[in-house]
């Protein structure tokens, strides 16, 4: 299992080797996505050191939104970076488990033609994590436990297209 910043790091490495554009917006999008597939595919969470939670815009998850906020909508140029145990010195973290690259290669290539607008609206469908969870004006943790449900269903209608294609 990863880190939050190790996930992004991930998704920032396939966006540059993709030569595609990748903001903050989308970014957390692809993140709430990979912690769906994850919690359905792998039965775990891909980064267990913050939570999804349901602000106006969809999920997002707190931490990433904060270290790339300063790019506000233009593209992403740098990487997460953390601290070490003695805050001396500071590293960009990386995804080391290959079944957690793959939850993000996959949530990639299912989403990386789809833009940070259309993803939000996306989430913000009736019976979504979000949409169950989402009170005006209140940052609330999206549970995952709700967000597997949802997911397990997903991933169940992907086989089921894939199957059928």
């Amino acid at each position: 299992m990863g880190t939050a910043g190790s996930v992004a790091n991930e998704f920032i490495n396939i966006a540059n080797a993709d030569k595609s554009e990748l903001t903050n917006m989308k970014l957390v999008k692809l993140m709430y996505v990979a912690q769906g597939l994850s919690l359905s595919i792998l039965e775990r969470p891909i980064f267990k050191d913050d939570q999804i939670e349901a602000w106006k815009y969809g999920p997002v998850v707190p931490s990433i939104y904060h270290e790339f906020k300063h790019f506000k909508s233009k593209p992403i140029t740098s990487k997460s970076v953390t601290l070490d145990n003695k805050w001396e010195n500071s590293f960009e973290p990386e995804l080391t488990d290959e079944d957690d690259k793959k939850i993000v290669k996959l949530t990639w290539n299912l989403y990386k033609n789809t833009s940070a607008k259309d993803l939000a609206s996306s989430t913000h469908r009736p019976g979504t994590p979000w949409s169950l969870t989402y009170r005006y004006g209140q940052s609330r943790v999206i549970d995952n436990r709700l967000i597997k449900k949802y997911y397990d269903q997903f991933v169940a209608n992907l086989k089921n297209y894939s199957r059928s294609a």
